[in-house]
Parts: structure tokens; sequence; C-alpha cells
């Protein structure tokens, strides 16, 4: 059973139905209302008794109520349901599916930090409750423990320092990566956009079996299924855009309306956006207009609060719409998604220019020429610059090479310094 209030207007009840069949549910009913809140059952009360006899018709087992619901809340609407049917809210549902989700230590730790910042404010209920002796129950709180503050509070505490730990491994991973001559590009967008189908359109391995030698670091390829939040870790692969050396990162899809404390249990995960050089921001094009443009807010709202790099919209699955819709979609969401890529993950169309448009965006290569002379160490260095930079002329002659290439400026910086040591070698 599904419910869901609004402040004015039509409740739509879309996608709380397809959270619940992400988590498992099957759907047996519906029930919305148009309302200000009512602080005690966040319904009008006489809507909960209408939800109340629904729920026995239908048979349901629980109510999943698209409202962000305080314990109290919980508690009430607990109380007029039947025995032993369960009160979830949105959050509690997305926390559910993140839990069967979640395969990484780091997503599993992200999981549980979140579940405890929000079961802390429920349990400060319960003790409430109990001091009341209003105890039976607790209507989908469950049971109280008078040392369960103290202990989420430790637990906090110990999770945090094990995911900063993780972060600090992630970062210096991200630098040495970048002083190894990559760049760093995140996919960022709505759950379910089509970023895992993208990723694996651009990945340079596309059968990861046959090259996970090359990339021992590396999580497994991400999923590419029809269903919300398949990516709840980070996926990271080497992707084919040209002469740039890229590394494209895959992360957990964005959900509107996520309070903060959600959002900052997964900040480990979203460092990959946030410290990336370039994000490409995936958008599902099959969708209306306002579906769109909700969700470019959101994703904007998420990313702008930290995230340092260029953002490219990327107009996603165009093979579901003709090209006249395209284009009035473009025109209508111009000021939030100007200059945007359209392309299909699924067929291909458009990737390349997808993949020029990276090359396009990412942070400027410096330009440099450097003659080296031929000397025992010279080729490994003349490799190095092939491994690191792009070079456009590499000419030879009896006692020298010429090299000129393009690189980050961090590469073209440690290739003189090497060009300089090959000088000093001949001098000796």
């Amino acid at each position: 059973m599904v419910a869901k209030r609004v402040d004015s207007g039509s409740a739509d009840l879309g996608e709380i139905s397809e959270l619940a069949r992400a988590a498992g549910y099957s759907v047996v009913g519906e029930l919305t209302q148009s309302r200000e809140e009512d602080p005690a059952y966040e319904f009008g009360e006489g809507k909960v008794d209408e939800l109340a006899a629904l729920v026995r018709r239908s048979d349901a087992d629980t109510v999943i109520i698209d409202n962000r619901l305080g314990p109290y809340q919980t508690y009430n609407i607990g109380q007029k349901l039947p025995e032993g049917v369960e009160v979830v809210d949105r959050f509690t549902l997305i926390l559910d599916i993140f839990g069967q989700r979640a395969q990484t230590r780091k997503a599993q730790l992200q999981v549980e930090l979140a579940e405890l910042r929000y079961e802390l404010p429920r349990a400060e209920a319960k003790a409430s409750l109990a001091k009341r002796d209003e105890r039976p129950g607790f209507m989908g709180l469950g049971e109280y423990d008078e040392s369960r503050e103290q202990d989420i509070k430790a637990q906090i505490a110990n999770i945090k320092g094990e995911l900063d730990a993780i972060a600090d491994k992630e970062e210096t991973r991200r630098e040495q990566r970048r002083e190894s001559g990559f760049d760093l590009v995140a996919l960022a967008g709505y759950t379910n956009a089509g970023k895992s189908t993208l990723l694996r359109r651009l990945a340079a391995e596309l059968d990861v079996d046959e090259n996970e030698d090359l990339h021992p670091d590396l999580d497994a390829t991400a999923e590419s299924e029809d269903r919300l939040f398949t990516t709840l870790g980070t996926t990271t692969r080497r992707a084919e855009t040209g002469k740039r050396n890229v590394l494209l990162t895959d992360t957990v899809g964005f959900v509107s309306n996520l309070p903060h404390w959600l959002v900052e249990s997964f900040k480990s995960t979203l460092d990959s956006v946030y410290r990336a050089d370039l994000v490409l921001l995936v958008v599902d094009a099959s969708e209306s207009v306002e579906e769109m443009r909700e969700k470019l807010v959101t994703s904007h709202d998420t990313l702008y609060e930290r995230n340092e790099a260029p953002i490219v919209t990327v107009l996603n699955k165009i093979d579901r719409i003709d090209d006249d819709e395209l284009e009035e979609k473009k025109a209508a969401l111009t000021a939030l998604a100007p200059n945007p890529v359209a392309v299909s993950g699924k067929t291909g169309e458009n990737v390349e220019e997808l993949k020029t448009r990276v090359e396009a965006e990412l942070p400027p290569w410096e330009r440099e020429r450097l003659m080296m002379p031929l000397v025992d160490e010279t080729m490994s260095v003349v490799s190095w610059i092939h491994d690191h930079g792009h070079v456009e002329t590499e000419e030879y002659d009896d006692d020298h090479v010429l090299v000129e290439f393009e690189a980050r400026p961090a590469i073209v910086e440690q290739a003189r310094a090497k060009a300089a040591d090959l000088t000093a070698v001949e001098s000796a």
C-alpha cells in the first residue's frame, strides 16, 4: 500500500511505486491527499482512518508513505492501522533498497551510517514515549532500550572514522592517477537515467573479464538494468575518448527530496563527483519536461554545494523519442541544461560527439617540445611521455631525440625534470 500527501495539486505516486517495487514490494493499493501537513498524522486524521480501512480491504502488510514522517507521526499512524502492519516512510524505504544493494565495505558502512542517523531521533522518541508508559509495540518505532541512544552515537562516530580513512585512501588514489596523466570524469544524475549503460558504452574495456588484470584496483563493472539504485558504490573504468587518458566513474544516482543527513552519509561516494575534473550530468530524455526539470534541479542542488568541476548535461535515451520532441525539450530546458549533448547509451548514437565534448571540456593540456640526448635511459623517458601524454612528433638523429607532445601541466613538469636528468647523465 502506497500513500502520499501534498500541500496542493495532485500527488504523483509513480516514483514511490517504482521504489517500492525496487525494494521487493507488490503495490496493492494507493491513497493520496492534498492538504497542509497535520503535525500529528502527516495526513488528516480522517484520511488516516480511510487508509486503515483500505489496508483491511486489501490485506496489505505494509504502508509505504511518500513523505518524511517524524517519529511521533509514525507512532500515531501505526495506532490506527491493523495490528502487525508496518509503517514505512520514503527514507526508510530508500535505506532498505540501499541495504539490499550494498556490496562493498564502503557502501555497507554508508548504509549503516544513514540508518543510524535515521534511527537516532526515533530512539529519542521511544525514550519520551517510555516515560509516558506508552511502551506496547511503539507502533512501528520498535522496542525501547534505554542504552540505545548512546550506542547509536558511538556507532556513528566509529563508522565516520572508518569512512574518513577510506576517503583518505581514495583521495590519495585520485591524486596518483592524476600524476600518472589521467583525467577524472564522473557520471552523475538521477537514478535510472542510464549512467551505467553509458559507462559501458564509453569504456575502453567492454569485456571486463578479459582485462581485469589491467585494473586490479577497480571495482566490478556497473550493471545495466532498468531498475532504481543498481549502482550504489562507485565503478571506475578507463574511457576511450581520443588522445586524453580518461578514467570514468559511475556513482549512486540522485533522488529527489533526500534529507541532508542521507546525502551526507554517502559523502565519500559523492566525493568521486565533487573531486572530478569534469562531470557528465546524465538525464533521461524520454521523460516529460516537468520530470526532467525537477531532476535537473535536484542534481544541481546536490552538485553545486561542493562541486568544483565543469558540468556537461547529457540527454540520454534519445532512441525513445523523435527529433522534434528532443528539440522541444532542449529549448524548454536551456536555462538548466545549456548546450547539452544528446546520446543513446543503448544504441551508441552520438557517443562519438560526447567523446569529443569530453576532451574539449577537460582542463587544458600544455604543449611541450623537448630535445633529449640519446643515452641508455632515453627510450624509457620517451615511453613514459607516450604513456602519460599525447605525442605529436618524435624525431631522431645520431645524438638526440626531439619529442613534441601535449599533457597535463604536472606531467609536463615531470617530463622536463626527466629530460634534465638525461642531460646531466650525458654531461657526467
